[in-house]
């Protein structure tokens, strides 16, 4: 029950639940109580309807290499192409890949919605101060981001190029402009 709309997981259950408790996922799915690691810097990944599972899987190759805690993604269209995933680092054994039906429904703790999209208004990647606890959002290969989930989202960046970009190469871009701005964030280095 504490994991309601969680569809799929790549983790166990009983390892996924110590996982859990462990991980700064949302108050709602923790007993009243539970003790929470929530002064340190994280950072996830919420995947908004993604299709390939080629590009899932260089995005978890980039969680683990950017020290990302979690990846949570919604939609149908990743799960009927999972058994295909290219994740050759086998980083889904370290970092949860976590199907969700609403991503409002599990923001991390204390954690910033950031939405990733090339929309009027959005700030420049290089002028971006980093949250000390983000949860980035991409959107779909094929699409955009909804305006809803723009909206709900606090910050809204877009990384400045001629073209667009594929879902695997802007995470990627995101999450080594976070590490590269390591003291460029809101209140300093990585750990207090």
């Amino acid at each position: 029950q504490l994991l309601q709309g969680v569809r799929h997981s790549t983790v166990g259950a009983a390892e996924g639940c110590d996982l859990l408790i462990l991980s700064p996922y949302n108050r709602a799915l923790f007993p009243e109580g539970t003790p929470l690691v929530a002064d340190k810097r994280y950072s996830c990944i919420g995947l908004y309807n993604p299709k390939s599972p080629e590009n899932v899987g260089s995005v978890m190759r980039a969680a683990g290499c950017y020290g990302v805690a979690s990846v949570f993604y919604t939609g149908k269209r990743y799960e009927r192409a999972a058994d295909f995933v290219t994740d050759t680092k086998r980083v889904h054994y370290d970092i949860p890949l976590i199907g969700i039906d609403d991503l409002k429904k599990i923001l991390p703790l204390n954690c910033v919605p950031v939405a990733v999209e090339l929309v009027e208004g959005a700030r420049p990647l290089p002028e971006y101060t980093h949250p000390d606890r983000a949860l980035y959002i991409f959107g779909p290969e094929d699409g955009s981001l909804d305006k809803e989930i723009r909206d709900w989202c606090e910050d809204v960046v877009y990384i400045p190029t001629t073209g667009c970009m594929n879902l695997a190469a802007t995470v990627n871009v995101v999450l080594y402009d976070r590490m590269a701005k390591g003291l460029n964030t809101r209140s300093g280095p990585k750990f207090r």
